[in-house]
């Protein structure tokens, strides 16, 4: 009797054991997982949960999943949305993340980013996925956001500032962030903002967000592009060669070079008399105001000192060349 007793008990501990063992094996995170996001819908109860993190092999088994999220007090308290799962989380760290809820990033969009130049940033940060954000179409947006006017893409309107971004939020979702700031931001100054009247001035104030950094000197340039415009004159601005260049990102374009100035574009301004169709940058407010407040001048030319960042002024063509020759050796 005894030795019946015996096997029994060491039965029992032995299944227990494998019990243990196993249960501990499916708690750990699959070895071939890797880093993901995935999307928890609103209503999505635990088994729904536990299938959509088995099929993209972040957990090992459904079944532990719902078992430890049911032991633990958590499985009514998983929260929707998108997460950033790293893929060697294993069960507990998973369900801690759902119950927490989906993580935010902060992203600083920086003055003369273009919408490409975000997209890539936003896209390194594993916060959206590539395309989020030029694959949206303007039309989506237009009726909430008046202001776009008749604009054929968001660019111009990411206005430049610290966002909070969920990981795998939807592009429209994060340009509504943008476009909800730019309205809060430039509404102030701006009162005729939502007739659609503005794109002109944005246009121009994302050449001055790229060719000038000082504020009163912003006001300077716009009053010479607005003259130049009023006359016939080429605008003749670097930073559209760029843009026209590097297909609308400033991130990583090399250096113009004399050839790249011929570049035959609607966005090179040196080949293209007028305004481009559309803004080549993300402006900062300075740059908005400016384009709206110019300050008229007998200046018709202007450069960038290399070395100093300082604006040079310049009336007339010769003084001009002769602003070249010392400040760009050319």
């Amino acid at each position: 009797m005894d030795n019946i007793r015996n096997r029994a008990s060491i039965f029992f501990a032995g299944s227990a054991l494998a019990v243990i063992l196993g249960f501990t094996f499916f708690m750990n995170p699959p070895a071939n997982a890797i880093p993901d996001v995935v999307a928890i819908r609103a209503g999505e109860g635990i088994r729904e949960v536990g299938r959509v993190l088995h099929e993209r092999r972040l957990i090992r088994s459904r079944a532990a999943f719902s078992l430890y999220a049911i032991i633990s007090g958590s499985a009514h308290q998983l929260k929707p949305g998108s997460y950033r799962f790293e893929g060697n989380l294993g069960i507990p760290a998973t369900i801690r993340q759902l119950v927490e809820g989906p993580a935010e990033a902060e992203v600083l969009i920086v003055e003369g980013d273009t919408l490409k130049d975000v997209e890539t940033k936003l896209v390194a940060r594993a916060l959206i996925s590539p395309g989020a954000l030029t694959s949206v179409s303007v039309d989506e947006l237009r009726g909430e956001y008046p202001f776009l006017g008749n604009a054929a893409a968001f660019e111009g309107f990411l206005f430049p500032d610290t966002y909070r971004v969920t990981a795998g939020a939807h592009g429209i979702t994060v340009l509504r962030k943008f476009l909800d700031n730019f309205r809060a931001k430039v509404a102030p100054h701006t009162k005729d903002i939502e007739q659609g009247t503005l794109y002109r001035d944005l246009i121009i104030a994302s050449l001055i967000e790229r060719e000038v950094p000082g504020a009163e000197d912003r006001r300077l340039v716009s009053g010479i592009m607005k003259r130049r415009l009023a006359i016939g004159m080429p605008l003749q601005v670097d930073a559209t060669v760029s843009y026209a260049k590097c297909a609308g990102a400033f991130q990583g374009c090399p250096p113009l070079t004399r050839a790249d100035f011929s570049l035959k574009s609607v966005f090179n301004t040196y080949v293209v008399r007028g305004l481009p169709p559309a803004p080549i940058a993300n402006p900062g407010l300075d740059s908005i105001v400016a384009a709206r407040s110019p300050r008229i001048s007998s200046y018709l030319y202007y450069l960038s000192d290399p070395a100093t960042g300082k604006t040079v002024f310049a009336e007339t063509l010769e003084q001009h060349n002769e602003n070249r020759a010392r400040y760009l050796k050319r």
